[in-house]
């Protein structure tokens, strides 16, 4: 069950259930710890399959000698504690749902076999020749940006393309916090036996620390935190000293007259910009560069000037280049996103749009 009042959670289940109905394979995008599998399921349950099994395999959990195995299935006297003859998670998931989660995990040598298999709609067990078909639809998830994996040399691009026919890109929980208080709850309705006393709610402060939070874990860690604040709680309602997040030392030096120090409100928020800044779509981050060109034409704040290049040069050709200039210092896309002040979702689709379009900044990609 997934609980939201986001309206575009509450989208992207319509959208999962109208995905769910076809035999098309989904990849399921998202941070650790968003939903993906409430969502594969979702998918399964919408489907003409849904009265057959859905299994689900973490491949980031299987070493690279057992994946084939688990995978389809090996004789008896494969390999070495091969005891018995085993059927793999394609036959189990026969006429049914196979959800691969953590698909990026999966070893390079080993997604050129998945390839065949999902393409041929066949396979063999490890030890043994005989082909077997198979008829299975594939959710498949991952938290990492498979995109960046192709360009690294970790995934392959016709492997990506076979499971990428419907993608859903479930948003973190910083993006929603709309959510945060009935999935709270939710969680309360399920541990609040687990302590001393029962617990029925969250006093005001506690639920605004939730509000306050950033969830880089989304809702595993808000469950992981309702669970620990119901066991340690002595009273029936949550306070902030029982749900242990960053902000909560400072919240009970408040209410016990300390002094706060003033740089937790600064960082509150340059956290709240940052989240705005991530959700801005593309045409306001162009408006805060026009701003910023603004500035630079007049002088402001400008510690050292701009290159004299940039003031004849299209503000699109300048962002390119600011983009290929950080890519080539820092590397990792998501530590440019940060420096640049953009999601990493807002960098990546700058950077296929420079891909298809000609220019110097061509390299960016």
């Amino acid at each position: 069950m997934i609980i939201t009042q986001s309206p575009k959670i509450k989208q992207l289940i319509k959208f999962a259930q109208r995905a769910g109905r076809s035999s098309a394979p989904v990849l399921l995008t998202g941070e650790s710890g968003t939903g993906k599998e409430l969502f594969a399921e979702l998918i399964h349950q919408s489907s003409p399959r849904s009265s057959k099994a859905m299994v689900t395999v973490n491949c980031a959990a299987l070493p690279e000698n057992l994946l084939e195995s688990e995978l389809f299935g090996h004789e008896k006297g494969a390999f070495s504690g091969a005891v018995a003859a085993r059927r793999g998670r394609f036959e189990l998931a026969n006429d049914g749902t196979l959800m691969l989660d953590e698909v990026s995990e999966i070893p390079i040598a080993s997604q050129a076999k998945l390839l065949r298999v999902l393409e041929s709609k066949r396979f063999e067990r490890v030890g043994n020749s005989t082909p077997i078909d198979h008829d299975v639809r594939i959710v498949a998830a991952s938290n990492r940006d498979l995109q960046h994996e192709i360009d690294e040399g970790n995934f392959r691009l016709d492997l990506f393309h076979r499971i990428n026919v419907i993608e859903i890109v479930i948003p973190p929980l910083r993006e929603r916090i709309g959510d945060i208080p009935p999935l709270a709850m939710h969680f309360i309705g399920q541990f609040k036996h687990e302590g001393e006393v029962e617990i029925e709610g969250l006093d005001a402060p506690a639920m605004k620390a939730l509000a306050r939070h950033d969830w880089p874990g989304n809702v595993r860690e808000l469950r992981n935190v309702i669970h620990r604040a119901c066991v340690l709680s002595d009273g029936p309602r949550i306070s902030v000293e029982h749900l242990g997040l960053p902000e909560t030392a400072d919240s009970v030096d408040r209410r016990s007259g300390h002094a706060v120090h003033a740089g937790v409100a600064d960082r509150e928020s340059d956290r709240a910009s940052d989240r705005t800044a991530d959700r801005a779509s593309d045409r306001e981050s162009d408006r805060a560069s026009d701003r910023a060109a603004d500035r630079a034409a007049d002088g402001e704040d400008q510690p050292e000037p701009l290159p004299e290049r940039w003031l004849h040069t299209h503000l699109e050709e300048v962002e390119r280049q600011i983009i290929t200039a950080a890519i080539d210092r820092f590397g990792n896309r998501r530590l440019v996103a940060e420096k640049l002040g953009v999601s990493p979702r807002t960098l990546t689709n700058k950077i296929k749009r420079y891909r298809e379009s000609p220019g110097e900044g061509r390299k960016a990609a």
